[in-house]
């Protein structure tokens, strides 16, 4: 095995479906939309009761740590395709093993074979119809429950030594268990295995990987032919033509023409970022919908609510001045000097830094999901991910939902950030952040 060491130095720490299959499928959508459209029924089916926290001896007794994260706090896509693409099923996750030490803990880069799998939930093709129409948004050969970069929901894991973690990007995960019972929160569990014997040699037994459907457009565009009416606005405000395509046969991916960093795609010259367009033209049609904030009404959303995390413990909300504020700064934002600053959705966000200081931001010209400890104790810095310790954004430690909590309580027994210095070492006094604690 790869070591980068960590010295603790007072360190806390295709083809068309038959009429048949169409049918089918048109029918299970039917039924899963009905569910998420009952709220009161639906709306604590997520919430689960707190982990019973392992003893000092059992956690001391661990030769490895699992951090495992979805690099989002939640992941969303449309309920049904049949009539444009926003982004498609995809969640991404991190994987990073630490090899516990009295004094020193290392990083894990060779050695193991890391596996993943979601709990309850080993298809997806019958959940949503992705896949019958992926042909139209640049997948004509992708088989069912299989994702746009070939995973699925069970598989292993590839060491990536930029990122520094164990990684399965675009996992191709719905909202809907093999049960078909709606829950944003999916769980899922790591398995390490020596790669010499087989031997299972650590595991992270559950972690949240979030995803969810509902997007509203519903709402404001109504219930019957949602994506007709979304299109023929379109068309008649923009000149365009997408109605009369798809009734042609032809649906469209927004990323088409509207450049969107999620997918790396550039768009079109002189058509605005989908961001920007989406938060810009909308801003001041949002009186007509009664969901708090307004910002679920497209991002999931009244029953998800992805926004669950230390900052909405403490009551700082995304439209927070802060933070992301409300639909017209977000669009404003993107906006080119001197209207805005020309801002890159996706991949220039509000700053932890903005409002914690520069002792806990992220590391200089990037994010906090791409960003590593930089101020620890010799040997740990740059090889830490903050979300590692401090969980995905929007669903930071200590959540406000239990499930997230799961994983903290299990490497420390806390259900709050990782501060614990047993979780990789052997006694529980220092500091990360400076040697001063936090």
């Amino acid at each position: 095995m790869d070591r980068i060491v960590c010295r603790r130095t007072r360190c806390a720490r295709g083809r068309p479906r038959s009429r048949l299959a169409a049918l089918t499928v048109a029918v299970t959508l039917t039924a899963l939309a009905a569910a998420l459209l009952a709220p009161t029924a639906r709306a604590d089916r997520h919430r689960s009761a707190p982990l019973r926290a392992p003893t000092v001896s059992q956690i001391k007794a661990r030769h490895y740590v699992v951090m495992a994260v979805n690099d989002l706090g939640m992941h969303c896509f449309q309920k049904s395709y049949a009539g444009f693409m926003i982004l498609p099923p995809a969640n991404f996750l991190k994987v990073q093993i630490f090899r516990r030490g009295g004094e020193g803990a290392h990083l894990v880069t060779r050695g193991v074979k890391v596996s993943y799998s979601v709990i309850d939930n080993t298809r997806s093709a019958n959940k949503t119809d992705f896949w019958t129409y992926a042909k139209f948004y640049g997948w004509p050969n992708l088989k069912p429950n299989v994702g746009i970069t070939g995973k699925k929901l069970t598989g292993t894991m590839k060491y990536s030594p930029a990122q520094k973690a164990w990684v399965a990007d675009a996992v191709p995960l719905t909202p809907y268990n093999d049960k078909l019972v709606f829950n944003p929160l999916q769980l899922g569990k790591i398995v390490v295995r020596s790669a010499k014997t087989g031997k299972v040699v650590a595991r992270q037994p559950r972690f949240v990987i979030p995803v969810s459907d509902e997007m509203r457009c519903d709402y404001c565009h109504g219930p019957q032919d949602t994506a007709g009416s979304i299109l023929q606005a379109h068309d008649d405000a923009n000149g365009t033509h997408l109605h009369a395509d798809l009734v042609a046969g032809t649906p469209h991916a927004c990323a088409e023409c509207h450049a969107d960093n999620a997918l790396g795609k550039p768009g079109v010259s002189g058509v605005e970022s989908l961001s920007q367009a989406m938060h810009s033209f909308h801003a001041d049609k949002m009186s007509a919908v009664s969901v708090s904030p307004d910002c679920y009404a497209c991002h999931p959303g009244a029953v998800t609510r992805c926004l669950r995390g230390a900052m909405a413990r403490q009551g700082f909300t995304c439209t927070n001045a802060r933070c992301h504020g409300d639909m017209a700064q977000v669009g404003n934002s993107q906006a080119a000097p001197p209207a805005g600053s020309g801002r890159q959705a996706w991949l220039q966000e509000p700053r932890c830094g903005g409002c914690h200081g520069a002792k806990f931001s992220e590391n200089a010209g990037t994010l906090y999901r791409m960003s590593f400890l930089k101020n620890g104790p010799e040997g740990m810095n740059g090889a830490i991910r903050c979300e590692s310790c401090h969980g995905s954004p929007h669903a930071e430690w200590p959540s406000t939902n239990a499930r997230d909590n799961y994983e903290p309580v299990y490497n420390q027994g806390l259900a709050t950030f990782i501060r614990r210095c047993i979780t990789c070492h052997g006694g529980e006094s220092g500091g990360i952040h400076g040697n001063t604690g936090g």
